[in-house]
């Protein structure tokens, strides 16, 4: 895998019934002691609250954190992109996509973590994400931009190596009507003329 192309996936996966079940167990642990404790008067067990809370801190991590609404960054999943395919990796297996193939691809890279959003927060990184269609089925990849360093040369590498070549094969929908008449360069031109953003946020295909 090329690093520099090469970003961790973003999913927050589902829990299993079993793992519900004992979500639901543990929360009945803590609260039903608590409550009685409370009624009663006998602090012993209201004790259940401090422990019960730890206990599902402790659960929730061996989990891999399905029981909070975080977008995991995972450790053994990425998405890599190269001039003719996406790949995607899971322990050490991947699945190829060419671009060639591939239709409605959307593309959203805004953010890296650390990245001013506005006045009030910052993004985390985990807001970039790519989804298309192939062979009728719909696929939708988030992943994680560490460093602003990390963003631009992503946003440069689509520039310059991807999106020249998919010009010439699809139709950008949500800039001008325009647009699809124009080549990559008269394109960047058209962006300047107008002023409109060379980064757009969303980039679409048909």
């Amino acid at each position: 895998m090329n690093d520099k192309l090469t970003f961790p996936l973003v999913i927050h996966a589902n829990p299993t019934k079993l793992e519900r079940f004992l979500s639901l167990f543990l929360i009945a642990f803590i609260f039903l002691p608590f409550s009685y404790g409370v009624f009663t008067a006998q602090g012993f067990y209201c004790l259940s609250l401090p422990f019960g809370f730890f206990g599902m801190l402790t659960f929730n991590h061996f989990t891999d954190y399905k029981f909070t609404t975080l977008k995991i960054i995972q450790k053994n999943k990425f998405i890599c992109f190269t001039e003719n395919e996406v790949e995607i990796w899971e322990d050490e297996e991947s699945v190829l996509y060419n671009w060639n193939d591939l239709e409605n691809i959307k593309i959203n890279i805004i953010a890296f973590n650390g990245k001013w959003k506005d006045e009030d927060g910052k993004y985390h990184g985990i807001e970039n994400y790519i989804s298309f269609a192939f062979q009728g089925v719909t696929h939708k990849y988030l992943f994680y931009i560490d460093t602003s360093k990390e963003f631009n040369f992503l946003w440069d590498y689509f520039e310059k190596i991807i999106l020249p070549k998919l010009y010439l094969s699809k139709r950008i929908k949500d800039e001008s009507i325009i647009i699809p008449l124009l080549d990559y360069t008269e394109l960047q031109k058209f962006k300047a003329k107008y002023n409109i953003n060379r980064y757009t946020d969303f980039i679409y295909f048909n």
